[in-house]
């Protein structure tokens, strides 16, 4: 087993990886892996810290916090004890404290540090049979990763599991054979939790009559990841087919694809936004509600922190928008200074002021207001003033866009619908 994870940092440790984080909880897992990784220190040359996260959810979890700085002692390690509060209102308390854990160990990271998780083969077939029971698809049945990110980070360091191929007898086989004490964690026997159920009462029972089935799981969920990994290929490939302006999908070019293709470069395209994903249901409901809606209509679909509308033959994904007050009027006071808008956004200087004639922005009454109806605007190159609303319905910009852009007044005149066009009277000379 120690060859395993021999081979594992031999063939990913590079130069720019300064420090090996162990996630450790104290239970034989984490401390095998913290061992082994101790064993290898001449290998690997890397200086080594332990993050535990203290959920305070155990009345032994203080005796866990002695038995880490013991253990970091023993090693003469670097580490860290975080203490955390878990929600315990949410639906899942396991989803809670892993997010909270992961958050926790987030801000120990810095940028040329790898984390190492203990996960093993035994974990691996759980969160198979977790997702599978939860209905997830080929992407959720690939389970984790031996390379991955670490949730929720911005520095995109990464997570490896140099234990996942390896099962569970090995790893106490291991600890007993290097006389190791390890914490025995008194929620693992809490059949309340999916994960403990299903260690509990069905594995065993799988185990009685297909003896390799930890093995067999763990086999399929590394050929769903292959397969994910082949439907992210088609999805790209057909992302360039379907693939509009301003990150939209033409619905006419989705139409020409099957069903399930169309369903994989919706995902696709929602990933690449980076937005929650939708299950099955909401999926064919973002076709059915959104892309096939009459004419006339101005569909919408949602779901947490994401909105699906249609204009014309196009599909836009984005995050709710903002309720504002469309008769609210800004004044631009300090004009070296960005302006927080009423729609959330944030308008800097140098865009409203591109384009504008230099005398105009420093000596003229600036603010922005938006569309009440019936502005005019001549736009430059232009011989006469056009409605806004006509202009913007002839440049294509969807309904909901309109009212939400801002609109630059001078002295009280319309100087700029920002981001599309200048009066020709307060334009730079060209």
């Amino acid at each position: 087993m120690l060859s395993t994870v021999t081979r594992f940092l031999t063939q990913h440790l590079t130069p720019n990886i300064q420090r090996l984080v162990i996630a450790y909880s104290g239970g034989v897992d984490s401390h095998v892996l913290l061992d082994m990784v101790v064993q290898l220190q001449q290998l690997h040359q890397r200086p080594i810290k332990i993050i535990h996260v203290h959920h305070g959810l155990s009345q032994y979890a203080n005796d866990w916090v002695n038995h880490v700085e013991q253990v970091a002692q023993a090693y003469n390690v670097d580490y860290v004890i975080k203490r955390v509060s878990v929600n315990q209102q949410q639906a899942s308390l396991e989803d809670a404290a892993r997010q909270a854990r992961y958050q926790a160990i987030n801000q120990e990271l810095v940028a040329e540090d790898v984390l190492l998780l203990a996960h093993h083969q035994q974990d691996q077939a759980e969160t198979f049979l977790l997702r599978l029971l939860r209905g997830s698809g080929v992407k959720g049945l690939g389970g984790m990763a031996v390379i991955a990110s670490v949730p929720f980070n911005q520095l995109n360091i990464q997570a490896w599991r140099p234990l996942l191929t390896i099962n569970k007898k090995q790893i106490l086989a291991y600890a007993q054979q290097r006389h190791l004490n390890w914490i025995e964690d008194d929620s693992n026997t809490n059949e309340n939790l999916n994960r403990n159920y299903l260690r509990h009462q069905i594995m065993p029972v799988l185990q009685q009559r297909w003896p390799s089935v930890s093995q067999q799981l763990a086999d399929t969920s590394h050929r769903m990841r292959e397969a994910d990994e082949l439907l992210q290929t088609l999805a790209a490939i057909d992302y360039q087919q379907v693939q509009d302006k301003c990150d939209s999908l033409n619905i006419s070019r989705l139409a020409e694809l099957s069903v399930a293709r169309r369903h994989n470069v919706l995902r696709y395209w929602l990933q690449q936004l980076g937005f929650n994903l939708p299950d099955y249901q909401q999926l064919s409901k973002i076709w059915l509600e959104v892309c096939l809606a009459k004419k006339d209509a101005q569909p919408l679909y949602y779901w947490p922190n994401v909105e699906v509308r249609r204009y014309r033959q196009q599909l836009f994904a984005m995050q709710p928008l903002q309720l504002f007050d469309n008769k609210t009027e800004i004044q631009w006071h300090n004009k070296h200074q960005s302006m927080l808008l009423p729609t959330g956004e944030v308008l800097t200087p140098q865009q409203a002021q591109q384009g504008i004639k230099t005398e105009y922005w420093q000596t003229g009454q600036i603010s922005i207001r938006y569309r009440q109806g019936g502005e005019k605007i001549r736009p430059v190159a232009r011989q006469y003033h056009h409605d806004v609303k006509t202009l913007l319905q002839t440049e294509g910009v969807p309904s909901w866009q309109r009212p939400r852009i801002p609109l630059l007044y001078i002295n009280g005149q319309l100087a700029a619908v920002l981001g599309y066009w200048i009066d020709q009277a307060f334009a730079e000379d060209t």
